[in-house]
């Protein structure tokens, strides 16, 4: 099946903005690139942008696009559309480009996140086989590795996890990888869904230790830890979920967010959580919370 791609040329500065703009309207990735220069995929640490950047949204081709360039014009407000165009991406483009520039991660020398045709590394640590089809997900976004660094910070062992809003799975298995018992993964996209489920059984997780489910089947029990790494206004929209599933004590794990929408986020947790860590990277933060 065909996908469409949203393209816009911004300055570096609009960059971080649109980017934001573009996964606000559900695009399953964002790349940059310019003329010469080959794409940099999940902006990271460290990644040059170009003085004229190329900054393209993926989107399922049934996607309504004049719907979707509406929302961003309001998020770009009150400076008009950056010049923009729209076309068509076949399946197997869209494959060869995600497997030639996702290289194998080593997250705090303690788990291995490769690409599910690549090599085994040469050491003992536990891997992870991640194939994000077109779920947003490889770990080299900065949110992502936050949520990934927070991990291998907690202990997990024995524990029950809720990844809300999965993408790929990689935060899910993660949590799996690194001792957890059971872990819940929900996501609205059904890409994010069959992205999940094919990538647990890539990597020979047992049917007991993972389910996968849309939103509204989210099952009321005692969650551990909980993992949302979306954006800021579904964050907002569910904090009184999170406060409502989440035993008091407890872990939430909150990224997608930029540093300066972090303040206004934590107005809507700071009545049923406490801030325990706050971490940054490339403009993105995490936010560590536990129920009060």
């Amino acid at each position: 099946m065909p996908w469409q791609q949203l393209h816009f040329t911004v300055s570096a500065d609009e960059v971080e903005l649109m980017s934001e703009l573009l996964f606000a309207a559900n695009a399953l990735s964002v790349s940059c690139s310019d003329n010469q220069d080959d794409a940099i995929f999940e902006p990271q640490d460290g990644a040059r942008l170009w003085e004229q950047t190329k900054i393209v949204g993926l989107f399922d081709v049934t996607s309504d696009m004049d719907t979707i360039l509406h929302h961003i014009a309001l998020g770009c407000a009150p400076q008009p559309l950056p010049p923009y165009h729209v076309d068509i991406l076949e399946d197997a483009v869209w494959e060869r480009a995600w497997l030639e520039y996702f290289k194998p991660l080593c997250i705090k020398d303690t788990l291995w996140i490769c690409p599910s045709e690549g090599e085994k590394p040469n050491d003992d640590k536990p891997i992870l086989w991640l194939d994000p089809g077109l779920a947003f997900g490889t770990g080299t976004h900065a949110t992502t590795a936050l949520c990934l660094e927070a991990l291998t910070e907690l202990p997990l062992t024995g524990l029950t996890i809720m990844d809300y809003g999965c993408g790929s799975g990689i935060l899910a298995l993660a949590a799996l990888k690194l001792g957890a018992k059971k872990v819940y993964a929900i996501d609205n996209h059904p890409q994010a869904l069959l992205a999940t489920h094919d990538n647990a059984v890539k990597n020979n997780i047992p049917e007991k230790c993972l389910t996968v489910l849309p939103p509204e089947e989210c099952p009321q029990i005692p969650y551990d830890v909980w993992i949302a790494n979306i954006l800021l206004n579904p964050l907002i929209e569910l904090a009184p979920l999170f406060a409502e599933r989440i035993p008091a004590g407890k872990t939430l794990l909150l990224s997608g967010i930029l540093d300066r929408q972090a303040d206004e986020l934590l107005q809507h947790y700071d009545k049923n959580f406490i801030l325990q860590k706050r971490l940054e990277r490339d403009g993105w933060v995490l936010l560590l919370l536990v129920r009060r």
